[in-house]
């Protein structure tokens, strides 16, 4: 009799999810850690951004103006007390020798302006190229000055003894003439009475050198003198259309094309190779690294509306060693005063570019060594 046969049971399995270990967190929760840290991240840089150009522009007055004066003794301590009285602490006065030497001082961008105090009367020296700002004040200082002196004359008058009918006549001569003539000697375009066209550089400026100085470095993959060679081609050929169209096209830049390209060029390359070196170091870092100093710092700091005098103490000779605003200076120079007073600027650039390709060397250098570090000996 055959033996029955036994059918074996199958076995349970064992639960896979009992066993296995925990997986991945989900990608959501990753997604939602960036998102909260974006949040809190952006309102911070805006107002970083804020303070940054708020500041200096709430801190801004007209103190300490460089103002130039000559005269007789005399004449230069009654212009000194008049200024005190009626611009306290605007202006910071320096006597020299001659009407010449007040004009020199002026056209060199020494002063923003200049008093020449002579026998037949006051002359008021400004640059409307300067700025529209200092414009204004010298402009309100001569009328506060021919006001001044009409009122001495008549009070003069009044103690020589005169009768009203006499002081009707003084006073209607003094109405018809002037005692105090204002004299411009940087005028601004034509086309461009409020010199808005230097303002509205600063944005091509900035633009220019850091969007090339990032292309040519994330965007673009070259060896690091090709891409020295592109942002100089870049920062040339930028400038050339911009200036040209300023010129040929809009006519409110009317000072030597040269001058004004080669301002705006050195200006875009000092900021372009800057990014370019620091990112051959630092990678990503520096790039991020120098496009913060130029938008937080250098930019607020560079005075192009009114020019370094109208910023802090301090503030506007620091604004002056950084790209931005040493090309700006630059480009009122070139476009306005025939390139005068723009030395240090001019050197403060080329440091600026000289040092954006030091880096390019130094990560260059780097780079080679830690690739023969890498290599393994035969």
């Amino acid at each position: 009799m055959p033996e029955p046969t036994s059918t074996a049971s199958p076995q349970t399995p064992t639960s896979s999810a009992a066993t296995a270990a925990p997986g991945p967190r989900p990608a959501t929760d990753h997604s939602t850690r960036r998102l909260l840290l974006a949040t809190l991240a952006v309102p911070l840089v805006l107002l970083l951004m804020l303070l940054a150009f708020f500041l200096p522009s709430h801190a801004s007055s007209a103190s300490h103006l460089p103002l130039s004066v000559s005269g007789s003794q005399q004449q230069v301590s009654t212009i000194s007390t008049a200024l005190e009285t009626t611009l306290p602490g605007v202006f910071d006065v320096s006597v020299e020798p001659s009407a010449e030497a007040v004009a020199d001082a002026v056209e060199n961008r020494a002063s923003i302006g200049g008093i020449t105090v002579t026998d037949s009367g006051i002359e008021v020296l400004e640059a409307s190229g300067n700025g529209s700002a200092y414009t204004t004040i010298l402009t309100n200082l001569a009328t506060a000055l021919e006001t001044r002196a009409d009122a001495a004359a008549l009070t003069a008058a009044q103690a020589s003894g005169a009768d009203a009918a006499a002081l009707a006549a003084l006073q209607e001569q003094l109405s018809a003439t002037r005692s105090v003539t204002v004299t411009d000697v940087a005028p601004l375009p034509a086309k461009d009475p409020m010199g808005v066209t230097i303002t509205s550089l600063a944005l091509p400026l900035v633009f220019g050198g850091m969007a090339s100085g990032a292309v040519l470095t994330i965007v673009i993959r070259a060896h690091a003198w090709k891409r020295i060679a592109a942002a100089l081609a870049i920062a040339a050929l930028g400038s050339l259309v911009v200036v040209a169209a300023l010129h040929a096209g809009f006519r409110t830049l009317q000072g030597d094309v040269a001058l004004e390209w080669l301002s705006l060029a050195l200006g875009i390359c000092s900021i372009s190779l800057t990014l370019i070196g620091l990112h051959r170091i630092l990678g990503v870092a520096g790039l991020g690294i120098g496009a913060a100093f130029m938008v937080f710092l250098a930019n607020p700091l560079a005075g192009i509306v009114a020019g370094p005098w109208y910023l802090p103490a301090g503030w506007g000779a620091l604004g002056q060693l950084m790209p931005v605003g040493a090309a700006g200076t630059l480009l009122r120079s070139a476009a306005y005063f025939d390139g005068a007073g723009a030395g240090a600027s001019a050197w403060v650039l080329v440091a600026w570019c000289a040092a954006g390709l030091l880096l390019t060397a130094l990560g260059a250098g780097l780079a080679r060594r830690q690739g023969r570090a890498a290599t393994p000996a035969v």
